[in-house]
C-alpha cells in the first residue's frame, strides 16, 4: 500500500498536469446545481452543441458521479468506453470542432450504467 507521502506527491503531480492543461483553455463554462434532475446535463449539451455549430472549438466534460448522462444525450453510448487507453481517458469527437469526455468511461462498474 502506498504511503501517504507517495499519494500526496502523486496527487500534487496530477494537480499540476490538470492545471497546465486547463491553462490552454481560454473560456470555461460550468453548469452546476446542488439539486439533481433540474436539467444540468441537457443545458450543458445544448450549450456545447450550439457553440460548436457556431464555429467555436468545444470540449464537453461530464463529471456527474451519480449519473453521467451526456453520452446517452448525445447518442455516444459505448463509444466513450473505447476512448480509455493506458489508464487515461481520451475525448471522443462528436462534431468536427467538438469533443466529449465523460467520467462514465472511468467507472468500471456502476449502477448508473445501462
Amino acid at each position: 500500500m502506498p504511503s501517504k507521502i507517495n499519494r500526496k506527491e502523486q496527487h500534487q503531480r496530477q494537480d499540476a498536469i490538470i492545471k497546465e492543461r486547463l491553462k490552454r483553455i481560454s473560456n470555461k463554462i460550468l453548469v452546476m446545481s446542488g439539486k439533481g434532475g433540474v436539467g444540468k446535463s441537457s443545458i450543458a449539451a445544448y450549450l456545447a452543441v450550439g457553440l460548436a455549430k457556431r464555429g467555436y472549438r468545444v470540449g464537453l466534460m461530464d463529471v456527474d458521479l451519480h449519473g453521467p448522462s451526456i453520452p446517452r444525450l448525445l447518442g455516444l453510448k459505448g463509444t466513450i468506453d473505447s476512448a480509455t487507453h493506458e489508464g487515461k481517458a481520451h475525448a471522443v469527437k462528436y462534431l468536427p470542432n467538438m469533443e466529449v469526455l465523460s467520467i462514465e468511461s472511468l467507472m468500471r462498474s456502476s449502477p448508473v450504467r445501462q
